[in-house]
């Protein structure tokens, strides 16, 4: 018949030895075996057929010295003290909550929820306080956010989850987000926020009707959450933000959207913290050392480049940088030629701005709109102030993937999948989801998509955008069709949040309205942007290396004859406006091409890594200049890529878009240096198809095509 089952206290105890503070709320909990509940090793039950005269396991509880079986609502009768169910069932049973278990641990070596609670909340308020210094009522809100924003793991369906999970068996879900809302969800924007911290920004109008069915159970949540820390009653005043009342929406926005930062990234790393016992320390920007470092490498730099205009002027735009650094605006502009050396001399004015305003700007974000030119400028930045204060977070970033196999270096395991990370890639790991690094390089997308995104994960980040210097190179790519959100968003965080921006282009686009312009011009006013450099006319003719010849009325060419016009050159480069074009122009050239030619392809078509291997590959064979070198690309080289040709050929294109096409010929000013003249050359041609780009960039391709000039014209 099996073995004997323990028909007494005494036995129970002498079966499986007294426990001094087992929980009631898991006493409810076993795993199951051929239908029968068996007790886990570490649990102090054993199965018995109960005092009740129900078949419930049988468990001693060390606190208050009370016992009994765990029938369906039996943890409840206890609790009240109802001795209708279980011999010493009149007894109250203080009860512990967990935040978080681990698979294969015993609950005492679980996160308790009130230390989790309340590490979430600390650290929100820091993290309030940093990004808006002396904002005491947003501090304040983002504290009684993170003390409630898991009061729904009171529950017992959490708590029973906790240890279904800790077994290794599939938990059922368990909602606990939405108790704390419903527990503040008269202060708004912290209900919001505690709502949205696992599943995202909900809208504002549906806050009442998600939170209604789940008042009565939060209000329970509450009263246990008081038996463990009784200030936390003080979140009943909690009330909406100065911002919601004064109806200030474009600032509320924003406001909002910090709010869920620092609680997300508090619940995370506090969760972190426990999980792996430490809290990753953060490494501070130390702007004077790293100006120091770059302003050498400037040096080492300059002095590799010949005595001439191009030098000179590199010299004169980080001077001008260096000097504006100490103005009080907080929105300028750069706008320097291709080649003038504004990466370099824009971190320079980033850095001197950061050590004159001690303490007020806490790191450098470098916004750069294309992978094939990211991988490039951040390569020149670690050369320049060392890896381990650059941190790079964009989908090209091969140093996020691990080599998993060492003979051909060609298998690649994202970090995220890798599940014994080295201490080093878990702080990078951490940095690149909160940008928590002295200097980050991130893409366009990457860097907006952050702030207008509804998902946690990319608004964690946000709160460190505050009290930044954020340098947006190649500015003129910015999509005009959202102009309106993306200049209202960087005008509220430089105005409240300390965000300094830096528009960086050899073309700067028209942010600020002309004399005259409509009323629903949704430009910023004229003098919003303060320039850098005082008189960019002198700077661009100083600059002058090309000579562009424009084609003449009603000329097309073929792609024979465009094929047979580059292979008149030794190094010629070619941008045409489509993929499919890109493609019948290097077919064309492979099935015409010499002995020792070599002709490369570059196009969104090839993977980023592919793209950028080719890129170097071609850098490399024109700086031997011992073979022919022809290459045909999209725009995709226009913006920042650094290479350098006598001859460009760009297909009939927006006028920006030719002027960056034009900075890559005779990008370092030799051949112009060798002949005293602008030696450069750059071809505009017209295609058969006049295919391109629907849209913005077909509308200023045709204003391009009505306004050039019939002859030679100099850029």
């Amino acid at each position: 018949m099996g073995r004997e089952l323990p028909r007494c206290r005494t036995e129970v105890q002498r079966r499986a030895g007294s426990v001094k503070a087992m929980p009631v709320n898991l006493l409810q909990f076993w795993g199951k075996t051929d239908g029968r509940r068996e007790p886990q090793a570490w649990h102090p039950a054993i199965r018995s057929p109960g005092f009740c005269g129900c078949s419930a396991p049988v468990s001693d509880v060390g606190l208050g010295g009370a016992g009994g079986c765990v029938c369906d609502g039996w943890a409840d009768r206890v609790r009240n003290g109802d001795p209708a169910c279980g011999k010493w069932g009149g007894a109250a049973v203080a009860e512990t909550y967990y935040a978080h278990g681990k698979e294969g641990e015993p609950p005492e070596r679980w996160q308790l929820l009130k230390d989790h609670l309340r590490g979430v909340a600390e650290l929100a308020r820091k993290f309030a306080l940093e990004a808006r210094p002396g904002d005491e009522e947003f501090a304040q809100t983002a504290y009684w956010a993170g003390m409630l924003h898991d009061l729904g793991k009171y529950t017992d369906e959490f708590q029973k989850r906790l240890m279904t999970a800790s077994r290794g068996e599939p938990a059922s879900k368990a909602v606990h987000s939405v108790h704390g809302a419903a527990a503040v969800k008269n202060a708004k924007e912290a209900a919001l926020a505690i709502l949205g911290h696992h599943a995202g920004f909900h809208c504002a109008n549906e806050l009442n009707r998600k939170t209604r069915e789940f008042e009565p159970s939060a209000r329970k949540c509450m009263e246990k959450a008081l038996a463990e820390n009784k200030d936390i009653r003080q979140a009943e005043n909690l009330g909406t933000s100065s911002l919601l009342k004064n109806k200030a929406w474009h600032d509320l926005d924003i406001w909002m959207r910090m709010l869920m930062s620092v609680l997300v990234d508090a619940d995370r790393l506090d969760t972190a913290r426990f999980r792996d016992g430490s809290l990753t320390q953060t490494i501070l920007l130390a702007p004077q050392e790293l100006l120091k470092r770059l302003l050498a490498y400037i040096d080492k730099r300059a002095s590799q480049v010949a005595d001439g205009v191009v030098k000179q002027t590199r010299k004169s735009v980080l001077e001008h940088c260096l000097n504006a650094s100490d103005w009080p605006e907080r929105l300028l502009s750069l706008t320097v030629p291709t080649g003038g050396g504004k990466t370099l001399s824009s971190l320079a004015f980033a850095l001197q701005r950061a050590s004159i305003q001690k303490g007020e700007i806490r790191r450098i974000i470098v916004v750069i709109p294309f992978l094939s030119i990211i991988e490039q400028n951040a390569g020149v930045l670690k050369e320049a102030l060392g890896e381990n204060v650059i941190l790079e977070h964009h989908s090209g970033d091969i140093a996020r993937q691990r080599i998993i196999n060492a003979n051909d270096g060609s298998k690649y395991l994202p970090m995220e999948d890798d599940e014994n990370p080295s201490e080093a890639e878990r702080i990078k790991r951490l940095a690149v989801e909160n940008w928590d690094a002295p200097i980050v390089v991130t893409t366009s997308v990457r860097f907006f998509e952050s702030l207008f995104s509804n998902h946690p994960s990319d608004l964690r980040r946000v709160h460190n955008i505050a009290r930044s210097v954020v340098i947006l190179d190649e500015v003129q790519t910015l999509p005009r069709d959202i102009l309106r959100p993306l200049l209202s968003v960087m005008e509220t965080l430089s105005k409240g949040w300390g965000t300094h921006f830096l528009f960086c282009t050899a073309t700067q686009p028209a942010f600020e309205k002309y004399a005259g312009a409509p009323d629903d011009d949704i430009r910023w006013p004229a003098g919003t942007v303060k320039e850098i450099i005082p008189d960019r006319r002198v700077l661009f003719s100083n600059l002058q290396r090309v000579v562009v010849t424009w084609p003449k009325k009603d000329e097309v060419w073929a792609w024979d004859r465009l094929a047979d016009e580059m292979e008149g050159h030794k190094r010629a480069l070619c941008i045409v406006n489509t993929k499919e074009d890109a493609k019948k122009l290097y077919e064309k050239l492979c099935d015409r091409a010499t002995d020792g030619c070599r002709i490369y392809h570059l196009s969104t078509r090839m993977c980023a890594q592919h793209r950028l291997d080719r890129i170097r590959e071609i850098k490399a064979v024109v700086a031997a200049n011992d073979f022919p070198c022809l290459v045909v690309s999209t725009q995709l080289v226009e913006a920042g890529v650094d290479l350098d040709f006598p001859v460009v050929f760009r297909a009939m294109g927006p006028l920006d878009a030719i002027a960056q096409a034009a900075g890559r010929c005779d990008r370092e000013g030799i051949m112009t240096a060798r002949a005293g003249r602008p030696a450069g050359q750059v071809i505009v041609f017209e295609t058969e198809n006049r295919s391109c780009p629907s849209g913005i960039y077909r509308e200023a391709t045709e204003i391009t095509r009505g306004a050039f000039p019939k002859n030679g014209h100099l850029l």
